[in-house]
């Protein structure tokens, strides 16, 4: 008798420890995976995600999946062509110029997305009149339609007040075939330092 509740406790025992063993990998998996998504999903920048050809709407670009600066699934960040960079407009005061902080890609679900990142510094640009515009379609991606310097400017100021939620009484939305994706813009400047090309970049 005595030999057999010897043997049974042992049994529960090793059933208890077996329990233990198989939960400890799982545990930690789990516990990294909510991490890693906490870390992914985490705001990391202060623009709506965008993407050439995809990204997301006015939410908060998300970090590299792994940290490591290297994208993750999404394979080798984008690189612009010379003399251009993506821009987050942060502030328009009036249709001169406009505050604007570095956007840079970030790997999320949805692939390659831009943002400036928390506290980026600001720069100042000078919009002139004859600046090249190009608004995205809301169509879809790879699809824009150039307007003029007023044009712009009217559009990047009611899309800076969406983004805050301010009253349409005072910032009427924009209207098809526009739409707004998180003030990202592909800027090229002039040998004076001003805004000579300004593209819109498209985002869902």
């Amino acid at each position: 008798m005595t030999s057999t509740r010897r043997v049974l406790s042992a049994i529960a025992l090793l059933a208890a420890l077996g329990g233990i063993a198989a939960c400890g990998p799982e545990d930690s998996n789990a516990g990294g995976a909510a991490g890693g998504s906490g870390g992914s999903a985490a705001p990391s920048a202060t623009a709506s995600r965008t993407s050439d050809s995809g990204g997301a709407g006015n939410g908060e670009p998300t970090d590299d999946v792994d940290g490591d600066g290297k994208g993750g699934d999404c394979g080798t960040p984008p690189t612009l062509p010379a003399g251009h960079m993506k821009l987050k407009v942060q502030l328009m005061r009036d249709s001169g110029g406009f505050e604007g902080a570095e956007a840079k890609p970030h790997c999320t679900p949805n692939d390659w997305i831009y943002g400036a990142e928390k506290g980026a510094e600001t720069k100042h640009y000078v919009l002139p009149q004859g600046v090249k515009a190009y608004l995205a379609l809301a169509a879809g991606p790879g699809q824009w339609k150039q307007v003029d310097h007023e044009q712009l400017a009217l559009h990047i100021d009611r899309c800076l007040a969406e983004e805050i939620g301010a009253p349409t009484d005072d910032y009427p939305k924009v209207e098809a075939p526009y739409g707004c994706f998180g003030n990202i813009y592909e800027v090229t400047l002039n040998a004076k330092g001003e805004v000579e090309t300004m593209k819109e970049i498209w985002s869902v």
